[in-house]
């Protein structure tokens, strides 16, 4: 994906951040490959193990260990050479929807989306230590970087998560607000995805994760109406596809209420992945 492509606002700014943030997320294919290399060589050390026993127990002879341990060294090969290609695509579509996606929220939904908040969200996932925060500084100025540091600095601290959620500058909010956004809708199209391939499973939230949600949104809510309502129609679908007996409603009076209806029949299945907060992954500890 390009910037002309992504859907992003066409803006300096914003495009300096989408470039800087996708040379970011490629620069972790070595790292990637490492792993995907381990990955790969245990399987292969496995499976030879089992040529090895069954050479051992005599149900095989030593012609078909040798092919068979041939074919499984070249399929070793084969994928190691594969590596490279499926680790970049890996992180292109993981740029596009830990990235991209907040950010179109943030450009396409909130109230004010100035190009600092578009670009801060590009950015977050960029921001792994003080180095990291400076270069960010340097390259996109203070405002940029002291909101992403604001992002990152509620997840660090989880005992304090609901007082720096109040007190959060608005931008802070509604880039918080846009990564949760983003989240739910990668749970209701991983449930689709599921429910396509094995239409028997059943699959739920983690227990508490609604309240945890609504505790998280209750503090930022009415800071921008139109992420407010793209926030409740996305908890809503991710529910209902979770068969959540949970439901976000709004009174008379435009607070927010989390509505518990008839619970739905558990099953059992696997649970979605929890919602990522912007810190996950993150800097951590009392550095900025």
């Amino acid at each position: 994906m390009d910037f002309a492509n992504s859907g992003l606002p066409k803006n300096k700014l914003v495009e300096e951040a989408f470039n800087y943030s996708r040379a970011n997320a490629q620069g972790n294919s070595k790292e990637a490959y490492k792993s995907f290399q381990q990955q790969m060589e245990i399987f292969h050390n496995q499976q030879v193990m089992m040529l090895d026993l069954e050479k051992e127990d005599g149900s095989m002879s030593d012609a078909e260990y040798k092919a068979n341990k041939k074919a499984l060294e070249d399929m070793l090969n084969q994928q190691l050479k594969a590596g490279p290609a499926i680790i970049a695509r890996e992180l292109e579509n993981m740029f596009d929807t830990r990235r991209v996606g907040p950010a179109k929220i943030a450009a396409q939904h909130a109230d004010n989306a100035s190009p600092e908040l578009v670009a801060a969200v590009l950015l977050i996932d960029c921001v792994r230590s003080p180095v990291d925060y400076k270069n960010i500084a340097a390259k996109f100025g203070d405002n940029v970087a002291g909101l992403i540091a604001e992002v990152v600095h509620i997840d660090a601290y989880p005992s304090e998560r609901d007082g720096n959620l109040a007190k959060a500058t608005p931008d802070t909010k509604r880039a918080y607000e846009s990564l949760l956004i983003t989240s739910l809708d990668q749970i209701t199209t991983q449930i689709a995805k599921a429910a396509k391939e094995n239409p028997g499973q059943k699959i739920m939230f983690p227990p508490g994760q609604e309240e945890q949600l609504y505790g998280d949104v209750k503090n930022i809510w009415g800071n921008d109406k139109k992420l407010d309502s793209r926030f409740m129609q996305a908890f809503n679908k991710a529910a209902d596809a979770a068969s959540s007996p949970y439901k976000l409603e709004v009174d008379n009076d435009g607070a927010l209420e989390l509505v518990k209806g008839q619970i739905a029949p558990k099953k059992g299945g696997p649970k979605p992945p929890k919602p990522k907060g912007p810190g996950d992954g993150g800097i951590g500890g009392d550095v900025f």
